[in-house]
């Protein structure tokens, strides 16, 4: 199985931060010391869809109402106020706190926003909108000013380290951090998630067939100080 599934993430803090304050605010939200609607910008693969998906869980616990919804499909209703209104109102009985709606790459949503908006308005108290864009410009103005921005920097190697440490020890390899590092670096133009986990798998599947690992020469100028210590409990 890809480590890419297999790892995933199941809740929020399992998944992989950019940094400390995007952290911090995400949990913020989590517990309740911030309300209302997200827009989590940021490039391909870092993170913003797995936090969409595991946020309203940590909000509103397991019973949490969600619609993961083709925001298209939403914006062709015809009155798209009595439409989130009626979800709003079924929320109660499956004891969810809000009802979550999901709208995923929200970059081409360009007709009936100003029904959107109407009734965001109208069920805020009711409904948590979060949004997940590539560009938050492309994100209809109206639109971000009823949202909290958070953005999603693109994954570095050196917040990679730790997780794929662990990854590679659960599966049972052990290589220098200034190795894996290494390996690593050769994805950082991309920062996605996706393309750091395919590395893994190639090391492991080298490893399994008894290949030697790929080339690599340790640099002096190589920093993982700033990567907390790893420790891996494997049961």
């Amino acid at each position: 199985m890809k480590t890419e599934i297999k790892y995933a993430p199941f809740k929020l803090s399992d998944v992989i931060y950019p940094n400390k304050a995007t952290e911090l605010r995400i949990q913020a939200f989590a517990a309740g010391e911030l309300e209302g609607n997200i827009l989590l910008h940021g490039p391909n693969g870092a993170g913003k869809t797995t936090i969409a998906n595991l946020l309203p869980y940590a909000i509103a616990g397991s019973e949490a109402y969600i619609k993961n919804k083709d925001f298209k499909k939403v914006l062709k209703q015809d009155d798209i106020k009595e439409y989130l209104a009626r979800f709003c109102s079924i929320r109660n009985l499956y004891n969810s706190s809000k009802f979550f709606m999901i709208f995923n790459e929200f970059d081409d949503a360009k007709f009936n926003l100003n029904k959107l908006l109407m009734a965001m308005d109208s069920c805020q108290k009711e409904l948590m909108v979060i949004i997940t864009t590539n560009n938050p410009t492309q994100v209809h103005q109206s639109i971000r000013s009823r949202c909290t921005l958070i953005e999603m920097p693109a994954l570095t190697p050196q917040t990679l380290l730790e997780r794929s440490q662990y990854i590679l020890h659960a599966e049972g390899l052990v290589l220098p951090d200034k190795q894996v590092l290494h390996y690593l670096t050769s994805k950082q133009h991309t920062g996605d998630i996706r393309q750091y986990m395919g590395i893994l798998d190639e090391l492991l599947f080298l490893d399994r067939s008894g290949s030697p690992m790929p080339n690599w020469k340790p640099s002096p100028s190589t920093r993982i100080a700033s990567v907390p210590t790893l420790r891996v409990v494997l049961t």
